[in-house]
């Protein structure tokens, strides 16, 4: 049985966020419209620490934010990339949760500022992303690296993990997705089925973000398409989806491609939430079981319990 607090979030995201979302079509309103949501609906953690870093790779630089709180973690370093259909997305919208789930996790959580579409369509995200990774792979105190991105992020990290795989870069030790965008030939049946049912995620939006980040590239591409990439000795993988919304068949489709390639996947399935009910961390004990989830995982994969 949903709680309060979730019934509370899916009304707010049914009623607010979603016609919203639908209305806007320009980007800079949309971009501040979602900060302005973040600074009145998300719960910043008590004592939370902003570090901002450079990390450099084969001459690339990338900008990220440390969002910790209590002490310094001692279990790793996680690299997050955030949602937003590739359009949107911040640290003011992120920064509780990377907090939260590096804490949970005993990580030091970096947020990527990675290039939003559509002035930087793909592969600029990617190539951000996996310059910070590599950056990170580099640095010996950074110990084990997880992996973790929702909705559009969700899709970064996959096609990430593709790449590492594909390309045989260094492994992470974990990978989390958060309700992943996996296959933009945009065919799933919950796409259509679930609509309706999508607290969040409007139609429209979805679309616009996907066409606005691909820009006329083949979606047969598994940097695009996760669901068609090559997982070779990926590490275990967790993926967070909910029955009602719209990408559900993706993480449902993500969970069976990386099965079938032998990699040891969990998928979890609520019924109910919005899209990435993870954001209402803090405030809806939902959200805070989720995270909990979140780290325990990366806790018994980074660090496996001796028998």
């Amino acid at each position: 049985m949903l709680s309060k607090h979730q019934k509370f979030w899916n009304a707010y995201a049914r009623i607010v966020q979603k016609p919203t979302l639908a209305m806007i079509t320009s980007q800079p309103l949309a971009r501040r419209a979602a900060d302005l949501n973040a600074i009145l609906s998300l719960k910043t953690p008590p004592g939370l620490q902003l570090t901002d870093c450079a990390l450099t790779h084969a001459g690339e630089n990338v900008r990220t934010t440390v969002c910790q709180t209590g002490p310094v973690p001692a279990g790793g370093t996680m690299l997050y990339l955030h949602g937003g259909a590739f359009m949107i997305g911040s640290l003011r919208m992120y920064r509780h949760l990377v907090a939260r789930l590096g804490q949970a996790a005993d990580q030091r959580a970096h947020f990527l500022h990675y290039g939003l579409a559509p002035e930087h369509p793909y592969p600029h995200a990617l190539d951000q992303a996996t310059a910070a990774y590599l950056a990170l792979c580099a640095d010996p105190a950074a110990g084990p690296i997880s992996l973790v991105g929702d909705s559009a992020g969700g899709n970064l990290v996959l096609a990430l993990l593709h790449r590492i795989c594909s390309r045989d870069l260094p492994r992470p030790a974990a990978v989390v997705a958060l309700s992943p965008l996996t296959d933009m030939r945009f065919t799933a049946a919950s796409l259509h089925e679930n609509a309706r049912s999508d607290h969040l995620v409007p139609v429209s939006w979805a679309r616009r973000g996907q066409n606005a980040y691909r820009a006329g590239a083949d979606p047969e591409n598994p940097e695009l398409s996760p669901v068609l990439g090559d997982f070779t000795d990926a590490p275990p993988c967790l993926i967070h989806a909910d029955e009602t919304e719209m990408l559900v068949d993706d993480s449902r489709a993500m969970a069976k491609v990386l099965k079938d390639q032998g990699i040891p996947v969990t998928l979890t399935l609520c019924r109910g939430r919005t899209h990435v009910w993870h954001l209402n961390v803090g405030r809806c004990p939902e959200a805070d079981a989720s995270i909990a989830e979140i780290g325990q995982f990366i806790r018994d994969v980074t660090f496996p319990a001796t028998p």
